[in-house]
């Protein structure tokens, strides 16, 4: 039975489709699509990415959509149709006959006495899920503890007091006593902190450039329900519409691009992975993209 690869490449050939084509069409790398084709899969970004792929070349080549992901899945855990030789056989007695040529049939009968009992499989694309999952929670997580220790901060620090201004306005306004001069502020007064490229009420505008390779994406600006998924070619850039509050990026292949905030080159954090690089650019955490 041919491979997911050699169906792809065989329902292509037919239709006398190139690669080019099928990536001028749905917008994927043909290093991906020559990945899929020869049914090398740690290539690709793993997870919906793999999945999406995979459904946008098969129906390119008039293939079942379903199909193409059931024969990946097929692949990648190893599960088969083909009946379980018993493993009493090679345990039966011996019978001693007169030597004779072997045929073709009895090698093939003999053949499964060869098969090796191998271990549970392990489903990657649901680790890879898991994983994925995992990581997004933990990025809410943080996001929320960041804002809950902002807002902590802020009601903990004293507001001005009015009834102090008023008590100095009284004072100076007693008879006999002579009106205070206003408090000389040039030389008490603290420098301003230092900010972070976006100024209050500016928006943030994120710009990603693919250097070397094609890069897949996905964005939210602020708090859109649904992402906008994007192709960054080699050699382009996509500057995603402004967000006021935040703005929330899986990008399939991180290490093909770079990235600046307000027309000012970032770094991404440690710890981000290369492939489905999940991340959120916010006012609460955009110095850690100039560190």
């Amino acid at each position: 039975m041919p491979t997911l690869g050699e169906e792809l490449k065989r329902r292509r050939e037919e239709r006398n489709i190139t690669l080019t084509d099928i990536s001028e069409a749905t917008r994927i790398g043909t290093r991906f699509l020559k990945a899929i084709e020869t049914d090398n899969y740690s290539v690709l970004p793993g997870g919906i990415f793999t999945r999406s792929f995979i459904r946008a070349y098969a129906k390119q080549v008039g293939m079942d959509e379903d199909q193409s992901i059931a024969l990946y899945q097929q692949q990648v855990t190893g599960v088969t149709t083909e009946a379980v030789p018993q493993r009493i056989e090679p345990h039966l007695p011996t019978i001693v006959e007169p030597p004779r040529p072997a045929s073709a049939s009895s090698q093939r009968r003999a053949a499964p006495l060869t098969y090796t009992q191998s271990g549970p499989s392990l489903n990657w694309t649901t680790i890879v899920i898991g994983g994925g999952i995992a990581i997004f929670i933990v990025i809410i997580v943080l996001a929320l503890v960041r804002q809950l220790n902002r807002t902590s901060q802020e009601s903990a620090q004293p507001p001005r007091s009015t009834a102090a201004i008023t008590n100095t306005n009284t004072s100076a306004s007693t008879p006999g006593n002579p009106p205070a001069a206003p408090p000389d502020t040039s030389m008490s007064a603290a420098p301003p902190p230092a900010t972070a490229p976006a100024i209050q009420g500016e928006p943030l505008v994120v710009r990603l450039e693919a250097t070397i390779d094609n890069c897949s994406l996905q964005y939210w600006i602020d708090d859109a329900p649904k992402p906008t998924s994007v192709l960054i070619k080699k050699g382009e850039s996509q500057s995603l519409p402004p967000a006021q509050t935040q703005v929330r990026l899986n990008i399939g292949n991180r290490p093909a691009v770079k990235m600046s905030i307000n027309n000012r080159e970032a770094r991404f954090p440690e710890g981000i992975p290369n492939w489905g690089a999940k991340l959120t650019v916010s006012r609460d955490n955009l110095q850690t993209y100039f560190q």
